[in-house]
């Protein structure tokens, strides 16, 4: 429950609470232990929700459909060059657009079910673009052939599933992990230095490929006091800042406004208190429009986010939610 009274006294307006789901849905080819991953956690610092799907065509489409708001695609790996099958499905769908790119270094371990052993290995299960980086592997030992999986983190699942102690899969350490598989042989790839390029793509239809935004706000105070209008002017700047998953690295500049009967304090000396020391602050007095809201704080908050994500965009706090009830009210407000 919030606070409705601050330390000193001075009464509080509940913050409005906000049901928007912003999570974006992110696709890519595998499943879960794929390399593919580390490309997303490299990409979004942030939350996201990670669908596996089959084949790099399934990956496609389900952006292209709707069903994912992004998708991860391997494109290119240092030992085996393009991967064709990645760009075959891409050229499907020409209305997608390149976001953001990210170097993976790719480490493939031979795993298999506990108690297996190297000599006891037959068949090594994995993705083909993963098996032609390991052909030295298989050289040197002639008594395991490779074996044709559509992922590498779904040979270690299907692996851990059937428990053969004959059967291995060329995955990560993290697929190890997650699937409780023993490592019997670790940096298996040709090249030491290898690595992956992956490209993260999204929809032309949905704006995401936008990285410019700027974020509206507002709110209020009851009286001409420092201390309010610092308190204040936080708690907006953080409301903005938790709502939209920003950093502060990201936010450009920013523009607040005062209206006239306000003068006891700069709204920038609450956001320098926040540590934004980095960013341009210009505050201005609004216009004294005859018979406008009272007391009241804006803010314009210009942002280039480093990867593309949903935004809650403005946010309106306190009495200047009847500035604009259709946003503050809004479950789902557009981009």
């Amino acid at each position: 429950m919030l606070k409705t009274q601050s330390a000193n006294g001075t009464k509080q307006h509940p913050r409005v609470k906000h049901a928007r789901d912003l999570t974006l849905r992110v696709a890519f080819q595998g499943d879960f232990g794929a390399y593919s991953e580390d490309a997303i956690a490299q990409i979004w610092r942030h939350r996201v929700e990670r669908i596996p799907i089959p084949t790099f065509t399934g990956a496609a489409r389900a952006l292209h459909d709707g069903d994912a708001d992004a998708c991860v695609i391997p494109v290119e790996n240092s030992i085996i060059g393009r991967v064709d099958a990645a760009w075959q499905a891409l050229a499907l769908h020409p209305d997608m657009r390149t976001v953001a790119e990210t170097l993976v270094s790719v480490q493939h371990c031979l795993l298999a079910p506990k108690g297996a052993t190297l000599a006891g290995i037959t068949a090594a299960a994995s993705h083909h673009a993963a098996l032609a980086q390991c052909e030295g592997f298989f050289d040197a030992h002639p008594w395991i052939k490779p074996s044709k999986s559509f992922d590498t983190g779904g040979a270690a699942r299907e692996i851990a599933c059937f428990r053969n102690l004959t059967r291995g899969a060329i995955a990560s350490i993290a697929a190890a992990h997650r699937y409780g598989l023993t490592v019997l042989a670790e940096g298996i790839q040709d090249q030491r230095d290898n690595h992956t390029r992956f490209i993260a793509l999204v929809s032309e239809r949905s704006g995401l490929w936008r990285r410019n935004h700027a974020i509206r706000g507002a709110t209020s105070v009851e009286s001409d006091d420092p201390q309010e209008i610092s308190e204040a002017t936080r708690d907006l700047l953080q409301e903005i800042v938790e709502r939209n998953s920003l950093e502060v690295d990201e936010v450009v500049s920013v523009v607040f406004t005062a209206t006239p009967d306000l003068r006891s304090a700069f709204p920038a000396l609450a956001a320098r208190e926040m540590g934004w020391v980095g960013v341009p602050l210009l505050c201005a007095s609004e216009i004294p429009v005859e018979e406008a809201m009272a007391r009241c704080l804006r803010v314009l908050v210009q942002v280039e986010l480093r990867a593309p994500r949903l935004l809650d965009r403005h946010v309106y706090l306190k009495d200047a939610v009847r500035l604009r009830p259709d946003v503050a009210s809004a479950r789902t407000p557009p981009l």
